[in-house]
């Protein structure tokens, strides 16, 4: 069993399904089925998006980790943006996942914590000049 990510994003911006899947994507299993990379959802009466197909948890302590959490910042940069909100992100050991469609309270339940600003902000580009180039998800495991 991996640890994976939970991020959510709180969809301030009210972007509907149809604007979602032109922004991320789907993915197509099959003729019948496709899945959104992103979901929505309703919690306590708020609209957030839960990112369906996160990449595998890492811990930024060995060397060349800088570029795995830059890939990922500069995506979860563009989801803030798109949605408006802050990026809400756990792993899969601690969360309880989502609760049932159509239900808006569920025991035990709680949305991840927000990430800072400083967390989504840019590196020191003159410190680490090879982080400029990083693309978004490159080089991230799933």
């Amino acid at each position: 069993m991996g640890v994976n990510f939970v991020i959510i994003a709180e969809n301030i911006l009210n972007r509907t399904q149809e604007e979602i899947n032109k922004e991320f994507g789907v993915r197509k299993w099959s003729e019948k089925e496709v899945l959104p990379e992103w979901e929505l959802l309703t919690y306590k009466g708020k609209s957030y998006a839960q990112w369906q197909f996160p990449p595998r948890f890492f811990v930024k302590e060995e060397e060349g980790e800088e570029e795995s959490w830059e890939a990922l910042r500069k995506y979860l940069v563009r989801a803030k943006n798109f949605f408006g909100g802050d990026i809400l992100m756990t792993n899969d050991v601690v969360w309880f996942g989502l609760p049932e469609k159509g239900e808006e309270e569920r025991p035990g339940y709680y949305l991840p914590g927000a990430l800072t600003e400083n967390e989504l902000a840019p590196p020191d580009y003159e410190k680490h000049p090879e982080l400029r180039n990083i693309e978004e998800l490159e080089g991230l495991i799933w």
